[in-house]
């Protein structure tokens, strides 16, 4: 802030300016201002000079003198017949140009699919004066984060009011809608706090949740709704070094080391149980026909199932 000669402004002595692109009011942070103050007001600001709890002027951009008959803080000195500015005076520039506010949240569909939502909310202020006396400060700026939490509730509420009663397949023919309504609702609370809203766009409505996400994506590039999900599940298990995940992304079967496959008893895969011409011996394996060796028969089992089921390793 440059103070020189009670030279009240928003300018450094650098060159650059306290009002910075994302704030909307800057307060003084001095209160004992003395009548012979000058204050200078750029282009895209207004001041708003606050006495004891009283607006006492509006001043338009340019330099204002205090002591001049014209200026109207020396009306309201002359009427309450002060020789100087009283202590609790409080000075407000406010900015004009236009902002951008962007809202985040999350809402869900009528068959309850988490969604997350940004509303991008472009407005100037029209009355400096209206918005000062409705906005409470935590520092000597109010920004546009500060006016986000204001109006958040408000876009909370219109966009779950649309997007609550859809499904998840036609939500994204409802960005009109949720326009619609979000101006609805904030241009009537923002007029009654001196802001001119321009206009409202929903910038970002995805499920909350990535991996549907990816298969909403898929679907969109033109693959069959079933086919999207399966190779979403063949990331995953991809993502796991799982070798099934080709298997999964081609849609075709996956088994697994058929060598590993243990066949008891006397089942046979192809043709009719042999008939047993003794009980097994100890030298032979359980389930094995007499004479016959028990690994030789395992094997030709393992080979009919890697011709037919194919895979294995």
């Amino acid at each position: 802030m440059s103070l020189r000669a009670q030279v009240i402004s928003t300018e450094l002595e650098n060159g650059t300016s306290l009002m910075t692109q994302d704030t909307i009011i800057y307060r003084f942070p001095k209160e004992n201002i003395t009548s012979k103050s000058l204050f200078i007001v750029q282009p895209t600001e207004r001041c708003i000079v606050v006495i004891q709890g009283q607006i006492a002027a509006d001043l338009p951009p340019g330099t204002h003198n205090i002591q001049s008959p014209a200026n109207p803080l020396s009306a309201f000195l002359s009427k309450f017949r002060y020789s100087s500015l009283p202590y609790d005076t409080v000075v407000y520039f406010v900015s004009m140009t236009r902002h951008e506010v962007r809202v985040a949240g999350i809402s869900q569909t009528d068959d309850l699919v988490p969604l997350e939502y940004e509303v991008a909310v472009y407005f100037r202020v029209q009355n400096p004066s209206l918005l000062v006396t409705n906005v409470q400060f935590s520092s000597q700026y109010f920004k546009d984060a500060d006016l986000a939490g204001y109006i958040n509730p408000i876009i909370d509420q219109e966009v779950s009011q649309v997007l609550n009663n859809v499904k998840l397949v036609d939500v994204y023919k409802k960005f009109s809608d949720i326009s619609t309504a979000v101006t609805a609702g904030l241009k009537t609370f923002l007029n009654e706090i001196g802001i001119d809203l321009i206009s409202v766009r929903v910038t970002k409505l995805i499920p909350q949740d990535p991996e549907l996400r990816r298969i909403l994506q898929l679907r969109d590039l033109g693959i069959e709704i079933n086919d999207a999900i399966r190779l979403g599940l063949a990331r995953i298990l991809a993502e796991r070094s799982d070798p099934s995940s080709v298997n999964m992304a081609l849609g075709t079967p996956y088994f697994p080391q058929l060598s590993t496959i243990v066949i008891g008893g006397y089942y046979i895969p192809f043709g009719t149980p042999p008939t047993h011409a003794s009980p097994p011996t100890r030298t032979e394996a359980p389930g094995t026909p007499t004479g016959t060796p028990a690994q030789p028969q395992i094997q030709s089992i393992q080979s009919a199932l890697k011709a037919v089921f194919g895979g294995g390793r």
